[in-house]
C-alpha cells in the first residue's frame, strides 16, 4: 500500500512539474491564449454590450446610398461635419472618429469640419502611430515610434486625439493597448475616450486620489472644467497614470477612501471603480469580445444622416451613448480594416478596427475586460491541479484512473467557463483539460506496463536457473534485426585531423600517449557539444561530427563552423598546453553539408550507428586538401554559399581524390565581427588574384601571388597557387584548362 501510494505522490509530482514547464514557455503560453482563450469564448457565445456604446458605420452601403466611392478616406469631410451634427443633436456623449486627417483637403472642407467638431467640444480624432526601423552604422537597427497627428486645423479643433494601434494579420488580434509604452505611455482611443464619458465623476475621482496622499503638478487640470478644454484631457490622464505608475499600492489607498467616503452611493462607487481599473491595469489588455460582428450597435452611416423618412436618426435613442465612426464592413474581401478574431467566421466575416475600438471602450465601461490569473495564482493552480490529478491516476485501477482523467478534465472546463462567463477570469484551460490529464493517464498506463515488463523480465532471469537456455529465448519476445534501423537526414559533417600525431605516437610511451589523447579530445569535444554537434566516430587522431535537421539549415551550418573555429583558436593558443605538459596539436578540419544515410552498419554480432554516403567521404577529403593548401579549416559550396556572419575566401575548385564532380572549396577564417582590416584586404587581394589564376593567365597569376606573399607575409593558399601557376607555365594542364585542379593524393 505504501510503496503504491509513493508511486501515486510521483507521477503527482511530475504531472505537476510537466504541466508547470509547459505553461511558462512561450510555446505554451501563445497555445493557452490561441487555443485555451479561443475555446472559452465560443463556449460563451455572444453577449449583450452596453447600451452606452454605439458604432456609425461607413460600409459599401452607404456609401452607395450617398454616391460615394466605397473608400472612406476620400469621403468629404463636409460630410463629416453634418455627421456631428447630428450626432449632437440627438444627444451623443461623445463621438470618437477611428479615421486618419493627415492631409489636407481644398476649399473649406476641413473648415466646415473643424467648425462642426469646436461648436460639439466633445470630437476625439484618430492619429497614426509610425513605427520606424533604422540600421545603426556598427550592426542592428533602432526602432522608434511617433505620432502623428491630424491636420493643424482639426487638430487644434477636437477635444483630443489618440492613437488606436492594433496588431494586423496573421496574428489574431486578442489585446489591445490602453496606454502605448513604447509611445511615452500615450493613451490610446478607448480610454480617451472612456475618460472623457466618465467626466461627470472626474472631480470625485480627483478628490479620491488626493485624499489618498496624491499631489500633482501646478500645470495639472485641477477640475472637470479646466480638463475639458481642448487637449487639456490626454495631458490629465498621462498626470495620474504617472501617479499610479510610481505608487503601487495607490488602487488599494483609493479604494478604502472610497468605501469610506462614498458608502451608499452605488453609482458615483461604481464609476471611480471603472477609472481606478483604467489606471491599474495592464497597459496592454485582453478584449472580452462581445460576439461576431455587428455585435455592438451599429447604426449605418447614411442612416445617421437621414433628414426624414423611416431612417431618420431621432428614432435611436443617442442620449448619453457616445459614438466611434469609422470603417465597418461585415463581408470584407478586400480587408480594408478588418482584423482575424476569435468571433472570425468561416465566411470571411472578421471584425472591424472601429468596431475592436468600441470594445475596448465598452471592457472598460463594464469594468470586466478579461482578466488572466497572476503569475502565482496560475503556477499554484497547474502544480496543484497537476499533482492530484497524476496521484488520483496512479493510485487507482487502470479503468478507474480513466474515468478520473476524463471526469476531472470536464469538472475544470465547466468551473472554468463559468468564471468566465460570469467575472470574465481566464483560467488556463488547454494544460489542464487536455494536456495533464491525458499526461498523468498514459503516464499511469507506462508505469504499469513498465512494472509488469520488469517482472516478466525477473521471472525470465528466474525461469534461466531451471530451463536451458533455447527454452527461455523461446519464452522471450524476439528483437528485430538491428541492420534494418537506418534512415536518410540532411546534416552536416565536420571532421579533425590532428597534425603531427604519427610522429607523437612514435616518439611517446603508451601512457603518456592515452593522457596527451584524452586532453586533445576534450578540447575538441568541447565546442562540438556545447554547439548541439553529435561526436559519431573516433579514430586514432581523427574525429567525425555531424549535425542534424533538428535546426534549420542555416542555423545548423552556424554551429559547425563556430565549433570548427573555437576547436582551431584552443589548438593555437597557448591556453591549451595539455596537462600533460606536452604542447599544442594543431588540427585540420572539413566541413561539408548535404544527405546522409544514418543507421546500423556491420553483419553477424557486431553493429555501429553512425553515418556513411558521399558527404561524409567528402568531408574527409577536405580535411586532407588542408595539408597541400597550408590550411586549417576548409568548407565546401553547399555549406559557404548559405553562411552568413562569417569571413570566408574561396580556396578554389577542386576534383578531390575518388570523386566524379568538383567542389568549390572555401578557407574559414573567422566571424566578422572578429574581423581585422588586415583580414578583410588580405581576402580581398586573394580573390582578386585568384581570378586572375582562374582565367589561366599564368605570367599574371606568378606576379599577382608573388606581390600577395610579399605584401601579407607567407600564406599557404598563396603559396600553392604561386607553385601551380608557375607549373602550368611550364607545363599546362593536360586536356586544356576550366579552372578545375585536380588533386591525386588523399
Amino acid at each position: 500500500m505504501l510503496s503504491r501510494l509513493t508511486r501515486a505522490l510521483v507521477l503527482g509530482l511530475f504531472t505537476a512539474i510537466a504541466g508547470f514547464g509547459i505553461s511558462i514557455f512561450p510555446f505554451g503560453l501563445d497555445l493557452e491564449e490561441a487555443t485555451g482563450l479561443s475555446l472559452l469564448f465560443r463556449l460563451r457565445g455572444q453577449r449583450p454590450s452596453p447600451s452606452d456604446v454605439v458604432v456609425v458605420s461607413i460600409d459599401k452601403r452607404s456609401a452607395d446610398a450617398l454616391g460615394l466611392k466605397n473608400d472612406p478616406g476620400k469621403w468629404p469631410r463636409s460630410l463629416h461635419a453634418a455627421l456631428v451634427s447630428k450626432l449632437a443633436a440627438a444627444g451623443a456623449a461623445g463621438i470618437a472618429f477611428d479615421i486618419f486627417f493627415e492631409e489636407p483637403r481644398p476649399g473649406d472642407e476641413d473648415k466646415l469640419f473643424a467648425e462642426a467638431i469646436s461648436s460639439f467640444g466633445r470630437v476625439i480624432l484618430c492619429q497614426r502611430l509610425q513605427s520606424e526601423r533604422k540600421a545603426l552604422p556598427g550592426g542592428g537597427e533602432l526602432y522608434s515610434e511617433h505620432l502623428v497627428p491630424p491636420v493643424p486645423v482639426l487638430n487644434d479643433a477636437a477635444f483630443a486625439v489618440a492613437p488606436f494601434p492594433l496588431p494586423k494579420a496573421p496574428s489574431s488580434v486578442i489585446r489591445n493597448w490602453i496606454f502605448k509604452d513604447s509611445a511615452g505611455d500615450v493613451p490610446t482611443l478607448p480610454a480617451v475616450a472612456f475618460q472623457l464619458f466618465s467626466m461627470d465623476a472626474y472631480d470625485d475621482f480627483l478628490s479620491v486620489i488626493k485624499r489618498s496622499d496624491v499631489s500633482f503638478s501646478s500645470e495639472f487640470p485641477a477640475d472637470r472644467t479646466s480638463a475639458m478644454k481642448s487637449g487639456a484631457l490626454v495631458r490629465s490622464i498621462r498626470e495620474i497614470l504617472s501617479a499610479f505608475v510610481t505608487d503601487a499600492a495607490l488602487p488599494g489607498k483609493m479604494t478604502k477612501v472610497l468605501d469610506r467616503d462614498y458608502k451608499g452611493d452605488e453609482k458615483r462607487q461604481r464609476m471611480i471603480r471603472t477609472l481606478i481599473g483604467l489606471y491599474s491595469g495592464e497597459d496592454r489588455r485582453h478584449m472580452n469580445f462581445y460576439g461576431p460582428a455587428g455585435t455592438i450597435t451599429t447604426i449605418p452611416y447614411d442612416r445617421a444622416l437621414a433628414n426624414d423618412g423611416p431612417n431618420m436618426l431621432h428614432k435611436e435613442d443617442l442620449k448619453g451613448r457616445f459614438v466611434f465612426v469609422g470603417f465597418s464592413e461585415l463581408y470584407q474581401p478586400e480587408q480594408k480594416d478588418s482584423f482575424y478574431t476569435v468571433f472570425s467566421g468561416e465566411d470571411g466575416s472578421d471584425i472591424s478596427g472601429i468596431e475592436l475600438a468600441a470594445t475596448g471602450f465598452a471592457n472598460l465601461l463594464e469594468g470586466m475586460p478579461v482578466q488572466p490569473l497572476r503569475f502565482g495564482a496560475y503556477a499554484a493552480l497547474i502544480l496543484l491541479w497537476g499533482f492530484v490529478v497524476g496521484s488520483a491516476c496512479r493510485f487507482l485501477p487502470a479503468l478507474a484512473s480513466a474515468g478520473v482523467a476524463a471526469g476531472s478534465a470536464i469538472f475544470y472546463l465547466l468551473f472554468a467557463f463559468v468564471q468566465f462567463r460570469a467575472y470574465g477570469i481566464w483560467y488556463p484551460v488547454v494544460v489542464p483539460v487536455f494536456i495533464q490529464p491525458a499526461f498523468a493517464f498514459l503516464g499511469a498506463i507506462i508505469w504499469e506496463y513498465a512494472d509488469a515488463n520488469r517482472e516478466r523480465r525477473n521471472i525470465r532471469k528466474a525461469f534461466g536457473f531451471y530451463l536451458p537456455p533455447d527454452v527461455v529465448d523461446r519464452l522471450a519476445r524476439n528483437m528485430a534485426s538491428p541492420g534494418t534501423d537506418s534512415r536518410i537526414v540532411h546534416g552536416v559533417c565536420l571532421y579533425t585531423d590532428a597534425e603531427g600525431y604519427t610522429s607523437l605516437a612514435e616518439s611517446m610511451d603508451t601512457d603518456k600517449l592515452g593522457q596527451h589523447m584524452n586532453e586533445y579530445y576534450e578540447s575538441v569535444f568541447r565546442p562540438i557539444r556545447e554547439h548541439g554537434g553529435t561526436i559519431s566516430n573516433v579514430v586514432g587522431d581523427s574525429v567525425l561530427a555531424i549535425w542534424l535537421d533538428t535546426e534549420t539549415g542555416t542555423e545548423r551550418l552556424a554551429s559547425a563552423c563556430i565549433a570548427a573555429l573555437e576547436i582551431n583558436s584552443r589548438m593555437r593558443t597557448s591556453a591549451y598546453d595539455g596537462l600533460s605538459g606536452l604542447g599544442r596539436m594543431p588540427t585540420r578540419i572539413g566541413i561539408h553539408a548535404g544527405r546522409i544515410m544514418l543507421g546500423n552498419l556491420g553483419a553477424m554480432d557486431h553493429f555501429e550507428y553512425r553515418p556513411v554516403g558521399d558527404i561524409v567521404n567528402a568531408t574527409t577529403r577536405l580535411d586532407s586538401l588542408n595539408k597541400l593548401l597550408a590550411t586549417r579549416i576548409l568548407i565546401s559550396e553547399s555549406v559557404g554559399e548559405q553562411l552568413k556572419g562569417f569571413v570566408m575566401r574561396e580556396a578554389g575548385t577542386f576534383l578531390l581524390v575518388g570523386k566524379a564532380i568538383p567542389l568549390k572549396v572555401f578557407e574559414l577564417i573567422c566571424r566578422k565581427e572578429e574581423a581585422t582590416e588586415q583580414i578583410l584586404r588580405c581576402c580581398s587581394a586573394f580573390s582578386q588574384t585568384l581570378s586572375i589564376f582562374r582565367l589561366g593567365l599564368w605570367d599574371e597569376a606568378e606576379q599577382g601571388f608573388s606581390a600577395y606573399l610579399a605584401a601579407f607575409g607567407e600564406d599557404g593558399p598563396a603559396r600553392f597557387y604561386l607553385d601551380r601557376s608557375r607549373q602550368y607555365k611550364k607545363e599546362p594542364p593536360a586536356g586544356g584548362w576550366n579552372g578545375i585542379i585536380r588533386i591525386d593524393l588523399k
